[in-house]
């Protein structure tokens, strides 16, 4: 589906009555979806022209049931990889049908999506995908806040909406950062195996699509985290220059009556690849 985005509108501009070509309100899904890399913030992408994956909102379908299937689309691990799905807004469209000659205004149901540590493996050669709004890949937030990686004007309200909705979330609910610590395996394992600080930085952050067979799902974590961790985690989804009181932060990770403190200390789980420091271990409970 090629879209061409328009500014939000609070409602949605009739269309000129002698238009020759009628035209009929479609229904999209866009799906903004958000993963910890490295300990930092990525966004899913169309490479050109830039948005998130999306997928027109059949008639047999719920939104939700669309934002699944293109979770499914793009996803090696689906089953599960969400934590986290919020509705973010929408946005008016003109859209373009792949594979017919319908086209029409379009109203773009906009959900942020937050996955699970390590389920952010795709799948193999989405470059090839025939649909075009599946021709996806990583980039940073940070970068892109930056204007390191350039995004075309009309993406940005989408982008923005969408990120803002995941991050007054987690200022809402920190919780969200121990559930995601708790899932993370013990040590911070890669998909393929390698422990995160043995790993050479380039590789985590560029690595390519590996063929199914050959990547191996990463295990769950075991529950147990850091306050410090828990900490580092948080900062990463907000800019670098977001002013956070670590103190409170901790109160509000204890606050939660979620983490059993254990007669344990563990390594530190983040971007501390120069030297490896211990605390005092947590275990998170649901119930």
């Amino acid at each position: 589906m090629n879209t061409s985005l328009s500014n939000s509108h609070t409602s949605i501009n009739a269309q000129p009555a002698h238009d020759a070509m009628p035209r009929r309100l479609i229904v999209t899904a866009g799906v903004v979806i958000f993963a910890i890399r490295d300990w930092s913030l990525w966004v899913l992408l169309r490479d050109s022209p830039w948005g998130p994956p999306m997928r027109l909102v059949l008639g047999t379908e719920s939104v939700t049931d669309a934002v699944d299937r293109t979770l499914e689309a793009v996803l090696i691990w689906p089953a599960g990889a969400t934590l986290l799905q919020l509705k973010a807004g929408w946005q008016e469209q003109q859209v373009y049908v792949w594979g017919s000659a319908e086209q029409g205004a379009a109203v773009s149901l906009i959900h942020s999506v937050l996955l699970h540590a390590n389920r952010d493996e795709l799948r193999p050669n989405l470059y090839k995908q025939p649909v075009p709004s599946l021709r996806v890949d990583w980039r940073s937030v940070s970068k892109i806040e930056t204007g390191q990686h350039v995004l075309d004007a009309e993406v940005h309200p989408v982008l923005e909406t969408a990120l803002n909705t995941l991050r007054s979330q987690v200022q809402r609910d920190p919780e969200i950062v121990l559930r995601y610590l708790a899932d993370m395996s013990s040590m911070g394992a890669a998909s393929n195996g390698d422990e995160w600080w043995r790993q050479d930085p380039s590789t985590r952050m560029s690595r390519e699509t590996q063929p199914l067979p050959i990547v191996k799902e990463p295990a769950h974590g075991d529950g147990i985290l850091t306050l410090a961790e828990a900490a580092l985690l948080y900062k990463a989804f907000f800019p670098p220059d977001e002013q956070i009181d670590l103190s409170n932060l901790r109160r509000r990770f204890l606050a939660t009556n979620r983490l059993e403190p254990l007669d344990e200390e563990r390594p530190v789980r983040g971007r501390e690849l120069d030297w490896r420091r211990v605390s005092r271990a947590y275990r998170y409970s649901v119930a």
